[in-house]
């Protein structure tokens, strides 16, 4: 239903139910009649018309668009020329239609209770008009300050998406670079592989989330590409529940806290260490563990850690507000959990 066809509704229906009222109270003091009728008749056409001229008058001078402080002492003097319009035709109605009214003398006093009269059912039609307004104006706001929010937090997330790939190509690099000249040929590989990994996630980054699947291959390569320079010092397993694999995440974000796993875990400890990457659904959330070798230090850590850990947190607050959560603690003195949940 469109705003005018609600304005007509209430308009037509406001104005029915107040001429019903009157004509039955009219009927029973002075009789019903054809003239009765007619009295109606005209307060109707007379209500809906003035009421509706009093509407173009407030959108055509923009008193709607004014602060309150302003519109009420406007709002208060249009209800009196309207009241003061429709007195003076119904004083002249009445005496028309109402032969016992015609026997009244036109004084002050009666010219008051008219206008009293009157203005009781204007200023409620004001009130109710204004109200509207001011409850829709204050919805339009709300929704622009959604949108508003909407296109920044998809700025935001795309700022954030960018960040990765150089960080990603960066480190990856600086790996390969130490195997050109101990193992050229590892390093060949190592670049197919980098070239392979990087044209997925290049597609992957065109999209806000991808399904775990997609995710979980990109980290496989990725831990490939890792442990031609680690070779058995790097150990990694993946124990995916089947149900969850067509769960959408963000992409590259597994990645990159395998990425962190490798940098700060594995790479500090002579003889390696284990990846263990674990996703299963617990209750309506998805969850998804990755645990690796090492000990999370994150005074000593933060200017080389803080991009990837606090990416990610920015990632899934943008995504999913307060629905996700993301935590990196130790377990023990030689293992490190980056817990995620994200609501399935």
């Amino acid at each position: 239903m469109t705003k005018a066809n609600l304005y007509w509704i209430c308009q037509i229906g406001g104005w029915f139910f107040f001429v019903l009222v009157e004509f039955i109270g009219y009927g029973n003091t002075f009789g019903y009649n054809k003239l009765l009728v007619f009295n109606v008749v005209v307060n109707f056409v007379l209500g809906l018309s003035f009421t509706h001229l009093y509407r173009l008058f407030l959108i055509r001078t923009q008193w709607l668009k004014l602060p309150l402080s302003s519109l009420i002492p406007r709002a208060i003097f249009g209800v009196i020329v309207v009241s003061a319009l429709l007195t003076t035709f119904n004083i002249w109605l009445d005496r028309l239609t109402v032969p016992l009214m015609g026997q009244l003398p036109i004084d002050l006093v009666l010219i008051l209770n008219y206008l009293f009269n009157w203005s009781k059912y204007i200023l409620m039609w004001a009130l109710v008009y204004h109200l509207f307004q001011y409850w829709e104006k204050s919805l339009e706001a709300e929704r622009s300050r959604y949108h508003m929010q909407a296109i920044l937090r998809e700025n935001q997330y795309n700022n954030l998406r960018t960040q990765l790939n150089p960080h990603f190509l960066f480190n990856s690099l600086n790996g390969i670079r130490t195997l050109v000249d101990l193992e050229p040929d590892m390093a060949k590989e190592a670049i197919s592989r980098l070239s392979d990994l990087l044209r997925s996630s290049l597609q992957m980054n065109k999209q806000k989330t991808v399904r775990l699947e997609q995710e979980l291959s990109t980290v496989e390569n990725y831990l490939l590409i890792e442990k031609i320079r680690f070779d058995e010092r790097l150990v990694y397993k993946f124990e995916i529940d089947d149900s969850v694999r067509h769960v959408q995440i963000p992409p590259m974000m597994l990645q990159t806290l395998a990425e962190n796993a490798v940098k700060h875990g594995i790479s500090k400890i002579k003889q390696g260490g284990e990846i263990q990457i674990r996703a299963f659904a617990l209750k309506d959330r998805l969850r998804i563990e990755i645990v690796n070798t090492g000990k999370y230090e994150p005074v000593l850590n933060e200017d080389s850690t803080g991009l990837g850990l606090e990416n990610t947190r920015e990632r899934l607050h943008l995504l999913y507000d307060d629905k996700a959560s993301f935590e990196i603690c130790n377990l023990g003195e030689n293992q490190v959990l980056a817990l995620i949940e994200i609501p399935l």
